[in-house]
């Protein structure tokens, strides 16, 4: 199955490189509306104490059509190396008959202590479980982990696995298993040379190659030092890859997400997570704020999965307040699922900010003080105590183009020249009150076909995610190329012709 594809027949989305000219419009981004059951799995097992976090899968399985999970729970966690925390991080496994009402299965593979059944699947330290499935093999299951044997309370080794030609030991890296039923998994190789650290997603394509998308860093740029990030003095930028076989990788890495002169300068980037829709990819972007240590989602979309464009440059799924579920950080299971018409984005919505930033005993020799308050001075990160939640979107309205002024005064969108002449045009549009949609073609000149004006269009109002624009019983005559939006009060998700 292809691991970044869902299949739809909606109206593609739009992107500004669909359009010639821009008149007096702006961007809309639509916010996800976290599940009235949120959370819907809270930490409440030892193992869990400290935790329900992300960094996993969350997917509808084809095979028995149950939701499941493999994503990190963590025990509650104790002072490390100075300013970090030492965080027992283990893959567990979830299931749901409906993708809200999540349990832990009961499986006998790692037990904890007086408990003879846990849903643990992979000790510790495990971290960024990419599961795809593939019916047609003879295991299902595969995923891809980091795993790291050295860390304090760590087994040591990856049991079942041969050490690589001349290594004495398992080292820290993503190391790849398959399983017969997405339980009981056996390691197949690792670690696998993709010269990146932490927050990577792997992805499996319908013609069997793979893609990762996996964060990197370079130096910091002006205005983005915060000496209290656990990265202080660097940029998160993303970057993509490919493989053949999910064993050797394209290299160097490509940069596809790092912040321009438009983001606020301590704008960094943890994750892209995408899945394939009408139009290309849509993604959920983790953004890090490095100054206020909070993370949000913003959404992001692309034709081809490399040139990514942010609509808005503003969270989709903003942060509660402190202190709820989400309130300091937001992180995305691997990828959206589109059902039913819907997008689920899964996430562990994070009570703690990413680190230490007000800690007055740090702030010496001499305080480091911002408009009266004390901030530290020492780079840290914190435990990710959170749970599991939900936002869903309309999975064809994600976006939209609208007039930039509002009211009575419209906005206009020109398309790029295409062959109209005998199609016919669907929209996806919604107006406000009394507002309508109106569309004219043109010709290779720019001039107004003669019938197809405006003021001759039949007005577009109310709510249709498919309808079809309408002029005259006539058909679309072969001169005309270019469509022009008319917009007032009307919010303009996509188009299409055919």
């Amino acid at each position: 199955m292809d691991d970044l594809n869902n299949k739809s027949n909606n109206i593609p989305f739009i992107m500004p490189m669909d359009f010639e000219n821009l008149d007096l419009v702006a961007w809309r981004v639509e916010q996800g509306i976290p599940d009235a059951n949120n959370p819907l799995l809270e930490p409440a097992m030892p193992w869990d104490a400290g935790g329900v976090f992300a960094h996993g899968t969350v997917l509808k399985d084809p095979i028995d059509n149950l939701w499941k999970a493999w994503q990190i729970s963590a025990s509650i966690a104790t002072p490390f190396r100075p300013g970090t925390w030492r965080e027992n991080r283990r893959i567990t496994y979830l299931e749901s008959p409906d993708g809200t009402t999540w349990y832990r299965p009961n499986l006998q593979l790692f037990p904890w202590q007086d408990y003879e059944h846990t849903n643990i699947i992979m000790d510790i330290w495990s971290s960024y479980a990419s599961v795809n499935i593939d019916t047609n093999r003879d295991l299902p299951y595969e995923m891809f982990a980091f795993r790291d044997p050295d860390y304090p309370g760590a087994s040591g080794e990856i049991p079942g696995l041969q050490l690589k030609e001349g290594a004495s030991k398992h080292l820290y890296g993503l190391y790849r298993y398959q399983s017969e039923d997405g339980k009981k998994w056996t390691p197949v190789e690792g670690p696998i040379d993709l010269q990146t650290e932490d927050s990577c997603y792997i992805y499996r394509n319908e013609d069997k190659t793979y893609t990762a998308y996996h964060k990197t860093e370079i130096p910091a740029f002006p205005g983005g030092l915060a000496p209290y990030d656990i990265g202080d003095g660097g940029v998160r930028l993303i970057t993509h890859r490919t493989s053949d076989d999910g064993s050797k990788w394209s290299d160097p890495p490509r940069l596809v997400m790092t912040p321009d002169w438009r983001d606020p300068s301590d704008t960094q980037f943890m994750e892209i997570c995408p899945t394939k829709i009408a139009g290309g990819y849509v993604a959920t972007a983790t953004v890090y704020h490095n100054h206020t240590q909070h993370i949000d989602l913003q959404l992001a979309a692309s034709r081809d999965g490399i040139n990514w464009w942010r609509p808005q440059r503003k969270a989709a799924l903003p942060n509660p307040p402190l202190g709820e579920y989400g309130g300091g950080m937001i992180w995305p299971m691997r990828k959206p699922i589109l059902d039913a018409g819907k997008m689920h984005v899964y996430y562990s919505g994070v009570e703690s900010i990413h680190g230490d930033m007000y800690n007055t005993e740090k702030s010496g020799p001499r305080n480091l003080k911002a408009q009266g308050e004390i901030i530290n001075r020492q780079s840290s990160s914190l435990p990710d105590y959170g749970a599991l939640c939900r936002a869903t979107w309309e999975s064809d309205r994600l976006w939209a183009l609208l007039s930039a002024m509002g009211g009575p005064y419209p906005g206009t969108a020109t398309t790029h020249k295409q062959k109209l002449g005998g199609k016919s045009i669907f929209v996806n549009t919604l107006t406000i009150k009394e507002g309508e949609l109106r569309l004219e073609l043109l010709d290779e000149s720019g001039k107004i076909i003669t019938g197809f004006s405006e003021n001759e269009c039949i007005p577009i109002q109310g709510d249709h995610k498919r309808i079809k624009v309408k002029w005259t019983e006539r058909p679309i005559p072969d001169n005309a190329v270019k469509i022009r939006f008319i917009l007032k009060r009307a919010l303009l998700y996509g188009f299409e012709t055919n």
